[in-house]
């Protein structure tokens, strides 16, 4: 068989999308080593491969991948196959299919250098292949094998040459559904053949205006943000939240952004901090900005079923990040059919 390795600095014929290269070509990360050392409560959830997929076309018949983890850690709220596998997709955008998981040995939690390897069959056909890297490690190293008759090509491109950036907490990041393919924003990109890149951290976005001058890196398309989750109090958002907004549009005028709030599954102060987060966008449009949308978390879900839709009455499950990417799909066709991309 052929082996093609897919290293930062060797991405041809197999590409990665939504990562960057971290510390000198030690892994995949979604963020430089230099934003890291700027906001160091970040670091480590900067370090991981979230986001991140690797794509090409083949018409081998057998697919041989390997992934190596820096680590394999334990996670609370989602089981291994949530936080340290890879989602594996055939088949073109929108309509590549799930044909299975490319998970670590259950044996190597809390291990280091651990290598997760799947053979996949195919029909021998010209077809895409994506593989959505997971939300918690890091991956060091990924290798493709094909059939010694077979070929691998770049990948069909997305249907945007600027990525959609997204910037917000946990739930952006990808808790908890039961596998990295089925939160919101990997749905998105799956379902509307879009390039995205997830700065979701558990925890730690809190508006800072120095990773918001780092989002303006990345050339957004489209930019989407629900970070009040994060902000320690309601007092601490209507602080940041506006000024982000401003330094982002003072910059780039003619990028549509939409303002989230967090899935409201009825705790403690949501109700508190929707108002300054639409307060925001208010504001935006007396102005005259006409490139802002507000969503309101607190829709989301049916009324029935807003319990069902989450693991622990914060974070949704498989059936809520659905909703989400439902609620959030239409505003982004909407700027990408008005040329944003």
């Amino acid at each position: 068989m052929k082996t093609f390795i897919c290293t930062p600095e060797r991405q041809n014929p197999l590409r990665v999308f939504g990562l960057l290269p971290y510390y000198d070509g030690e892994g995949f990360s979604k963020c430089h080593r230099a934003i890291l050392e700027q906001i160091p409560r970040i670091a480590g959830l900067g370090a991981r491969s979230c986001g991140g997929r690797i794509c090409f076309r083949t018409n081998t018949k057998k697919l041989v991948l390997r992934m190596t983890l820096a680590h394999v850690c334990y996670d609370i709220g989602i089981s291994t196959y949530g936080c340290s596998s890879a989602d594996v997709y055939i088949g073109m955008r929108p309509n590549a299919k799930f044909v299975g998981l490319l998970n670590p040995p259950g044996d190597k939690r809390e291990q280091s250098d651990v290598t997760a390897e799947r053979i996949f069959y195919l029909n021998g056909d010209w077809q895409d292949v994506t593989i959505v890297l997971p939300r918690n490690e890091t991956v060091t190293a990924f290798t493709a094998e094909i059939d010694d008759d077979a070929e691998i090509a770049e990948p069909t491109p997305y249907r945007n040459t600027r990525p959609v950036v997204f910037y917000g907490s946990s739930i952006t990041e990808g808790g908890c559904p039961t596998r990295v393919g089925c939160n919101y924003v990997s749905l998105l990109s799956n379902r509307l053949n879009i390039d995205v890149i997830n700065y979701g951290f558990s925890g730690n976005a809190r508006g800072d205006l120095r990773f918001a001058e780092y989002i303006l890196k990345s050339n957004p398309s489209i930019f989407v943000y629900d970070y009040d989750h994060n902000a320690p109090s309601p007092a601490e958002l209507a602080a940041t939240h506006e000024p982000f907004f401003r330094l982002i549009r003072e910059a780039r005028p003619d990028l549509p952004i939409i303002m989230m709030t967090r899935p409201d599954f009825g705790c403690d102060d949501a109700a508190e901090r929707r108002p300054i987060v639409r307060r925001t966008y208010e504001n935006a449009l007396a102005a005259g900005d006409r490139l802002v949308r507000f969503i309101d978390g607190g829709t989301f879900f049916p009324p029935a079923l807003v319990r069902d839709c989450s693991t622990d009455c914060c974070h949704p499950n498989d059936m809520g990040f659905h909703y989400m990417a439902e609620a959030v799909a239409p505003h982004i066709l909407d700027f990408l059919e008005m040329g944003y991309l």
